[in-house]
Parts: structure tokens; sequence; C-alpha cells
């Protein structure tokens, strides 16, 4: 945090940003500034220098192929994340981003990429894949009183396998989760936590943008209190986004081959 100001890493936007990632860099940043808090989102690209600071790191959806064009720089800056990571600043990584946030995505063919290794887990390509809204329960540490409920959409075709003792990120209430039928999601390490929720997800889960800013908040030694009154158009929108997905999540989509 510089000074007052909540520094936002975002890593690879270019790379790693086609499913509206910029979304959940915007949502941490307009709920900080509701409470107060002022906000910095610092872009990280190949080849820019190693961020060693930041507040929240936010990794966004992209496909194989982009992961692949990385090439090196992964194994560059996936130390600085795995430090920042171990020393509690929330890393926030959906879609294609934590597929490249666990420590290897296995491909059905071509050469494996080597993964940051915030989360002890692998990324298996070749699943069958999944297309449906997606309803959890997710297991991140949340504001006292919030909902655990969240909703988005998944889109993939990847089983994630995780290290002994990795806690999952969320129970699943209706979607494939981490394996076609698993019972769980996702990944959590410390206050960082890795999904294939998309939507973008902290737009449509108030709730969960809140829980990363307060853990993001908590560990600079200041606390983190939303204003709902400030808050209140968006939230309106994320409610009914969110009651969209629960009438139609038996309906709309199914896993595809």
């Amino acid at each position: 945090m510089t000074a007052d100001r909540l520094t936002i890493l975002h890593v690879y936007p270019r790379q790693m940003g086609v499913s509206g990632d910029r979304g959940n860099v915007a949502a941490l940043v307009r709920r900080a500034e509701a409470a107060d808090i002022p906000t910095e989102v610092v872009e990280y690209a190949p080849g820019d220098t190693v961020p060693t600071q930041a507040d929240v790191v936010v990794i966004g959806n992209g496909p194989l192929s982009a992961m692949r064009s990385l090439g090196a720089d992964v194994t560059r800056v996936g130390a600085a994340l795995r430090d920042l990571a171990a020393a509690d600043v929330p890393v926030v990584a959906v879609g294609g981003g934590f597929d490249l946030a666990t420590n290897a995505v296995v491909a059905t063919d071509g050469p494996d990429v080597t993964g940051f290794g915030v989360f002890d887990a692998r990324a298996v390509r070749g699943a069958e894949r999944r297309v449906n809204y997606f309803v959890l329960d997710t297991r991140y540490p949340l504001l006292g009183g919030a909902p655990t409920r969240i909703a988005g959409f998944e889109d993939h075709a990847t089983r994630i396998e995780l290290g002994s003792g990795v806690m999952p990120f969320a129970d699943v209430v209706s979607g494939g989760g981490n394996q076609a039928g698993s019972p769980v999601e996702g990944a959590i390490v410390g206050t960082s936590f890795g999904t294939h929720t998309q939507g973008p997800i902290l737009p449509l889960n108030p709730q969960l943008t809140d829980g990363v800013l307060a853990a993001a908040t908590a560990r600079l030694g200041r606390a983190y209190t939303p204003d709902p009154d400030r808050t209140a158009s968006i939230d309106r929108y994320a409610r009914e986004a969110r009651a969209t997905i629960d009438r139609y999540v038996d309906k709309a989509f199914k896993r595809i081959a």
C-alpha cells in the first residue's frame, strides 16, 4: 500500500483477460473507494520489472495458447507472486488464470506449461467440457453475516487436482467444479483463491469482493467497512444477476463433449 493507497496488481491483462476480467479489478476499485480507501491499479506485462509489492493481485482468464506465449516470463514472476501470497496478499485467480497459478498446466498435446505455483495443484486439460451457470457455497472467509452462496458461469475443459491438504474454494451446489460432477471447486491458500467461476465473479458477488478487501486491509492494520448506501445500485444489479442465474441454472446449459 502506497501511503494510504491500496495497490491492485493486474497480471497479464492483455494475455489473460478474455472474460471481462477487468470487471474484477473495477469491482475492487469501486468498493474500496466507497469505503474511503483510494486505490492504484498497476498492470504487469511480460518483461516488466518483477513486482515485489502489492495489496491485491488479480489474474484473469485466458487460453492455453496465451499461457504458452508468455514463455519463461511465468517462471520469472512466479516466485514474486508466491512470496506475495505467502505474505497474505490476496491473489484472485480466475479461469485460465487459476490454471496458470497452479504448479503446472498439463496439456493434451504439445508441451505442458509451468505455472506460478501459488496453489499446490495441477490443471489437467482434456476433461469433459463444462458450460454451465455455476452456483457455489464458498469457503473463503467473508465478513461476518455475509452469505456464502455465490454464483457465476463456468466454461472450461480442465480437471483440477488439488495437493494434499489444499482447501477448495467452494462446495458445488450446481455445476461441474474441479472435476465433472465434483463436489468442490477451486482452491484456497491463505487469503488467496483460484476458481473457474467467471461472470466476472467479483461484480456478481459483492460479499466476496468485501472479503478480499478485508483481507488486504487487515494485513496493513486497517479496517475495511463497506458502506451499503454508497454501493446500493451495484449491489442491486448483482442481486438481479444472481437471481437470473438461480432461475435458469438447471435449464440453459449442460455439460458438452
